[in-house]
């Protein structure tokens, strides 16, 4: 789904950078650390890069063997280009993937699952590209932090809301293990990581 005016002034600007770094990244980094997971030197992929901030913050952590990053919105691979990252971007949809299953060491999802009306279908390609024993990182919000975010201007579609326990669900159906599960900001946002058994 496309993101509109106010979702996208939102997603690119110095106050998401901030909370990307320090709560969702400093989250995900904590969860390896705690299960000694070292995903420097690895395969990853960034689903859903918007302008590709996550992915610099991927490289400059991990210097990944390979990094692929993509996007549904042109506008975000634009601005993700001009990082000058060493990374390949390409404008995709996390519903149809067009890379080799079992490809990535790891895949990192930062928020995106609740634009996605299929996103049931986004997490079984996830499991597809993943290798075994890959390595899931995902950040999300359930449908009460939605809900609460539509009163601002947001839009998302009410296909793609979800709440913790269905969530948990559809990841256990797709073949994850979830070995972590921790609140970033209340109830509402919450990081998973997750390996592929």
């Amino acid at each position: 789904m496309r993101l509109n005016k106010v979702e996208f002034a939102a997603m690119n600007n110095p106050i998401r950078r901030l909370m990307q770094r320090r709560l969702e990244f400093r989250t995900f980094k904590g969860s390896l650390k705690e299960h000694n997971i070292d995903l420097k030197g690895k395969i990853i992929l960034d689903a859903g890069c918007g302008s590709g901030y996550s992915s610099q913050l991927i490289i400059n952590e991990f210097n990944p063997a390979k990094l692929v990053a993509f996007d549904f919105m042109p506008e975000q691979i634009e601005l993700a280009k001009k990082r000058f990252l060493n990374a390949d971007f390409f404008i995709g949809d996390a519903t149809r993937m067009e890379l080799a299953s079992e490809s990535f060491d790891a895949v990192f999802i930062f928020g995106i699952l609740h634009h996605i009306p299929q996103w049931k279908k986004a997490v079984s390609e996830v499991a597809r590209v993943l290798k075994g024993q890959g390595v899931l990182l995902v950040e999300e919000i359930s449908r009460s932090g939605v809900l609460f975010f539509n009163r601002l201007g947001f839009i998302h579609p009410k296909d793609a809301l979800f709440d913790w326990p269905e969530f948990r669900e559809e990841l256990v159906l797709n073949g994850f293990e979830i070995l972590e599960e921790k609140n970033i900001i209340l109830k509402r946002f919450k990081s998973f990581l997750c390996l592929k058994k």
